[in-house]
Order: C-alpha cells, then structure tokens, then sequence
C-alpha cells in the first residue's frame, strides 16, 4: 500500500480508523457503539440501510440511542448519479484537492451538508476527536473503490479533521478493509446449547508494539466491552 507509515498510538484520542465485520447485526452495533464512544461520547452515526429492511432489534435500540442530531439515515437506492459532482469513487482517492474540498464533495453527493459541518467547520487535527461511525458501509460499495488503497486517502483525510473512523460490515470484507488500521472481526459460535461470541484482532498493531490492539489478539464480545469500558 502506497503512503505514510502507520503510526499506532495507545491514545484513544489519536485519529485512527476501524472496521468490525461478523457476528450478527447486533453484535457489530455493540461493539462499533462501545469503540466510537470511548472515543467520542458524542460520536456520530451515520446508518445506512434499505428502506424496506426490518432492524435488527439490538441494531435498532443502539442507534435509538443516538440523538437525532448525531444520527443520519442514508438509503441505497436514493443514490443516482450526480453529473455536476462527478463519480464519488474519485473523490476517495484524489489528492490534488484538501481534505477538506475532498470531504465537503463526498457530503454534497450523499446530501448531508449537516455532516460535513461537523466534522469540518472550524476543526483541525489539533481539535477534540470526533467519533463517525458508517454502519452497514459495504451497502454503499458500489460508489466507491474496492481495491486495497482505495479509500485510504479518504480515511487521512477525515484524521486529517480529528476524526476517528468506525465502519461496519455486513459482508466478509474486500481487500479496500486492509486501508483501515484496525480490523475486527466477530465470530459467535454455539456450543452444547450455549452461545459465545468472540473478536478477534485480524489487522492492527504488530504484536510487541504499542497500539490500542495488536494483531492476533482475541476476546469474548463481553470481555472486550468491558476492556474498552475501562480502558
């Protein structure tokens, strides 16, 4: 992959990006919540979803849980293609332009001005981090780049704003999973009658080095809420 060395830092306050992929609707909803919040108590979701799909029940009281001015709803099929703004797939990977003219195109072509001005209006990387979750991103995967390195730039450029980003996964994920720095991944597993659901660390910190996961790391689902809890 093309660009800067990662650096990962121990602070939850470093901008840093994630994806959660596995598990049940609910499980990657917990754990998204429980990361952008020791991030960010007032973290930022933005839900992607078909209109005609039911909620999964622990998906739905964690984004209830969101206030309506943090929450943004974005549905598939309202996305058609926007002549005057291009194709979208090019602005996650232009470097021509500043982050921020890069991210105020990509609010513009998803119609939510209102989230651009959070993330942008007068923010620099040495403000507060914000938290963006983008839940059930791989729906949207159609209008952008699928290869490895090709929303990498997108993802310095919301860092760029002090924002840490939090995907999650409805599909095993494609090879643009390995732009993010930490990949978790859910597995729930039934054994004599007894359900356990574990993540494990499939992308992060090299082992021995500091970060806020390291690669090949394991736990319970449960374990780990409570780690990021405490940490």
């Amino acid at each position: 992959m093309t660009g800067a060395a990662r650096v990962y830092a121990q602070d939850w306050k470093s901008p840093t990006s994630f994806g959660i992929w596995g598990g049940s609707p609910g499980d990657r909803a917990k754990l998204a919540r429980a990361v952008a919040h020791r991030v960010d108590p007032d973290l930022i979701w933005l839900q992607i979803e078909n209109p005609e799909d039911t909620r999964d029940p622990i998906e739905g009281s964690i984004v209830d849980m969101v206030p309506p001015d943090r929450l943004y709803v974005v549905h598939p099929p309202d996305f058609a293609p926007q002549t005057g703004l291009g194709n979208l797939a090019t602005w996650f990977v232009r470097e021509d332009l500043d982050a921020n003219a890069r991210l105020q195109a990509l609010a513009d072509f998803m119609r939510l001005p209102n989230l651009a001005r959070s993330i942008l209006e007068g923010r620099s990387i040495y403000s507060p981090t914000l938290a963006l979750v983008i839940a059930n991103s791989d729906r949207l995967q159609s209008l952008y780049p699928t290869e490895e390195g090709g929303i990498r730039p997108f993802i310095r450029a919301v860092n760029e704003y002090a924002t840490t980003l939090l995907f999650t996964l409805t599909t095993p994920p494609l090879a643009n999973a390995r732009d993010v720095d930490y990949l978790l991944h859910i597995e729930r597993q039934d054994s004599e009658g007894h359900s356990v659901v574990n993540v494990s660390c499939t992308q992060g910190a090299p082992p021995g080095t500091a970060g806020l996961f390291a690669l090949g790391q394991r736990w319970t689902l449960g374990d780990l809420l409570e780690q990021i809890g405490h940490a």
